[in-house]
Order: structure tokens, then C-alpha cells, then sequence
């Protein structure tokens, strides 16, 4: 398994492009005796069924990698430029095709276990695309389980909870229209820039002043790109960013505020504002049925003293959408390394 998520790191691929990735998990469960089936293009199922009859169990893991270079120096490396394995993904299908090894070896007693390899989960809705080719159907899914590497989390631990785990993600782009001109002379134009930084801080305060005190949320803007010369002032800026809320109320009501905030700023400036705002994908909930279902089989395989209570996370995940057809849980396994730092998911020296 470790030379498996090796090879797999070496070879990044971003969401809707893991045809290397999709063929080596074909070429594995085939191994198995597992007849598997490709759906939306790059994701993989495969169905492990019991001799007794009973409920479909879905088991999902995640295939893509993130655009982003690698900085590591660890001997398996991207060879491929400008992708990288930087949240664990590589982990998680090395996981799923072991665990798949496993349940071929000891079949459960009744029911079936469906394999989920997903692609595209970092932004692109790759639940959505495998719920529409029909994985949820055939059989029918009654409950699914899934899991993230963690690097919160020591090494040995998994951690569950019950109730909202994963947050809610939006993603906003505003264009700040003013008038061009020279920087020498700014009263002639209406300077975008000035503008923009007048909304990035008129956001923050949102969530202070907004958002019910004991629900949480995040406004976060992760790009400003304006201008062409240090003595011009551009015509435009245009910055992004991402909204991420547990409950329905501040998923409600930040989106509206920032339209209203963005807008009204800009007005007040002589500029204006164009927003867009996409919804991308609701909270993980856990199930308490199936939280407690996971701490069982988790104590089982770790011990009780190594399965914890995992906070909340604001980070988004897109098994939401499988947890809202039916009962689930998503839960995180400890992954910080025993020496050296533990850099962050999404870091170009993640490991």
C-alpha cells in the first residue's frame, strides 16, 4: 500500500484528468476478482456482495490532486509540473483499494460493500457527477462512509463526530468598476484598487456583526488582481473569494451581505460592483446512528484510547452531497508524522 500511494503521488492528476489514476485502480480491483465499472469519465465502483442478503454500505475515497507545484523533497515526488498531491488524496485510494484487499479476503456475512473512487472533488462537485451517472442506484445505497487523512490529528488516532463536521462552501467573485487613469493624478479617475481594499475590509465585518455570535463563519478573499503599471490606474479590479457557514441561517445570510456590502461600498466610492456567487456544496452532517457505528469499528481496530473527538472543520467537503441522500459518516485519521513539521492540506511541502 505504501509503494501503491507512492507511485500514485508521483503521478498527479487534477479532478476529471486522473485516467492514469482511474486505470490503476481498475487494474487493481481486477486483481481482486472485482468486476469494476467506470463512471463520469474518471471515477471507478466496484460492488463486494456477501452470501446473505442485507443493506448497501458505500465506502468512498477521492482521486484528484491539487494545481499547485511541489516544494517536498521526499524521494517520490510529482513528476508532473504544476499538480501535486497535497491534501492526501493519494492516501485516501491507497486506503479504499486496501480496505477493498480486506473484504475480499473476509467477506462480510450479509449486504454489500460499494467502492466509491471519486474523481474531481477539489472544487469541481465530483459527488455530483458520480450521483448523476448513477452510483447511489443499483443497488440502492442505504448509508456511506468516508474518511480524510488529517494532519491535525497524531498519527494512530482517528477521530469522529457527531452532528455538522465539515463546512458549507460558497465562492464569490466581485468586479470593482471605477475609471482609469494617470496615478498622478487620482482626482481625475475613480481608483478601483482603493475601492476593492475599502470591500475587503467592509467584509470582515459580516461575520462579526452579522452572524448570530454562538454560529461561526468564514469570508475569506483569496485573490485581488488589478492593474498593469505601478503609475496607472486601472479601470478595474476583480477579486475572489470563499464563504463557509454550518448552519442554514448565516448560509443565508453572508451571501446576501456580501452582495449588499460589495455594492453598497463601491456606490459610496463613485465605483461600482458586479458580485457572483456560486453556491458549491452544503455541510457534512454525521449521522449519530453511523458516528457511533465508526467509533465501534474504529475502537476495534485502534483501541478506545485512540479514537478521539474531532472538531468541526470550516474546510468543505463534497461527500455533503452523499450524506444528504442517505445516513453517513465522515471522519479523519491522523496523519501528522511523528518527526518534523506538520505542514497543512494544500501546502506545497504537505506530506
Amino acid at each position: 500500500l505504501s509503494a501503491l500511494r507512492r507511485d500514485i503521488h508521483r503521478h498527479p492528476e487534477i479532478g476529471f484528468e486522473e485516467h492514469r489514476t482511474s486505470t490503476l485502480v481498475q487494474t487493481h480491483l481486477a486483481s481482486l476478482g472485482l468486476e469494476p465499472r467506470v463512471l463520469a469519465g474518471t471515477g471507478v465502483t466496484a460492488l463486494i456482495e456477501a452470501d446473505g442478503p442485507g443493506k448497501t454500505l458505500m465506502l468512498r475515497c477521492d482521486l484528484d490532486a491539487l494545481p499547485m507545484q511541489e516544494e517536498s523533497d521526499v524521494s517520490f515526488r510529482s513528476r508532473h509540473p504544476g499538480a501535486m498531491h497535497a491534501c492526501g488524496h493519494d492516501l485516501h485510494t491507497a486506503i479504499l483499494l486496501g480496505t477493498a484487499k480486506e473484504l475480499m479476503r473476509e467477506k462480510p456475512e450479509r449486504g454489500r460493500a460499494k467502492l466509491n473512487f471519486q474523481p474531481a472533488e477539489e472544487g469541481l462537485n465530483g459527488a455530483g457527477a458520480m450521483i448523476e451517472a448513477g452510483i447511489m442506484k443499483s443497488p440502492r445505497v442505504d448509508a456511506v462512509l468516508g474518511y480524510h487523512i488529517w494532519q491535525g490529528l497524531p498519527l494512530g488516532k482517528v477521530g469522529a463526530l457527531t452532528g455538522p463536521c465539515m463546512a458549507a462552501v460558497g465562492r464569490f467573485r466581485i468586479t470593482v468598476t471605477g475609471k482609469g487613469g494617470h496615478a498622478a493624478y487620482p482626482h481625475r479617475s475613480v481608483d478601483p484598487v482603493v475601492v476593492a481594499a475599502h470591500i475587503v475590509t467592509a467584509l470582515q465585518s459580516i461575520v462579526a456583526r452579522n452572524v448570530n455570535p454562538i454560529d461561526t463563519g468564514v469570508v475569506t478573499v483569496g485573490q485581488i488582481h488589478a492593474g498593469t503599471a505601478f503609475n496607472i490606474i486601472p479601470p478595474q479590479a476583480v477579486m475572489e473569494g470563499t464563504v463557509r457557514t454550518f448552519s442554514k441561517e448565516a448560509g443565508r445570510v453572508i451571501p446576501r451581505r456580501v452582495r449588499e456590502t460589495a455594492t453598497g461600498v463601491a456606490r459610496a466610492m463613485g465605483a461600482s460592483a458586479a458580485v457572483e456567487y456560486v453556491h458549491e456544496h452544503d455541510a457534512v452532517v454525521n449521522d449519530a446512528r453511523m458516528a457511533e457505528f465508526m467509533r465501534e469499528v474504529a475502537r476495534d481496530i485502534v483501541g478506545a484510547r485512540n479514537v478521539v473527538d474531532a472538531e468541526p472543520s470550516m474546510g468543505g467537503e463534497d461527500h455533503a452531497a452523499y450524506q444528504q441522500m442517505v445516513p453517513g459518516c465522515y471522519s479523519f485519521f491522523g496523519a501528522a508524522p511523528r518527526k518534523g513539521e506538520a505542514f497543512p492540506h494544500h501546502h506545497p511541502r504537505f506530506n
